[in-house]
């Protein structure tokens, strides 16, 4: 008896095996980001004054990088879309602000990944990948210029860096 629990245990633990490889290697093909930082919206009210701050060093500028605002909100949030003034300073350089409208929903559901009522919504935020020509600190801003002020229902907003590798389109 127990010889044949081992032979009907042996096809179950082979699978258990595959499958964790293949869980293992889809995790080691995700993109490392050099920088993520989101800022926890106060009391899930962004105030037009509430201006958050993201800061990190560039070393390498031979690299190109994709730059993404992320924004977390629940799906009470009232509108399809959030325009943002950014604000990026590169190192020995002056603010610069450009306004961008990142969608956040279709004409029938939410864009991005979502779980229960929370949603997370990355956009790119330069249509081709950029390169910080000189090394030191790059700063960001994100500050709404939506009409409704304070802005319900948003959660956190961030900015991401990741570095483009050379497999990547």
């Amino acid at each position: 008896m127990t010889v044949a629990r081992n032979r009907q245990a042996k096809p179950f633990i082979f699978l258990f095996i595959i499958a964790a490889s293949l869980l293992l290697g889809m995790a080691g093909c995700k993109q490392n980001a050099l920088y993520e930082r989101l800022h926890n919206i106060p009391e899930a009210k962004w105030q037009r004054t509430f201006i958050p701050s993201f800061s990190f060093n560039i070393s390498d500028t031979t690299t190109s990088y994709r730059v993404y605002v992320v924004v977390r909100h629940t799906n009470q949030y009232p509108y399809r879309n959030i325009w943002l003034n950014v604000g990026v300073q590169q190192p020995q350089d002056s603010m610069r602000v450009q306004q961008f409208e990142l969608p956040l929903a279709a004409s029938d559901r939410w864009l991005g990944v979502g779980m229960d009522d929370v949603f997370e919504r990355r956009v790119l935020l330069f249509p081709r990948p950029i390169k910080f020509p000189r090394s030191g600190e790059v700063k960001f801003t994100l500050q709404h210029t939506m009409r409704l002020d304070p802005l319900p229902d948003l959660l956190q907003v961030g900015i991401r860096v990741e570095p483009v590798t050379n497999t990547q389109p």
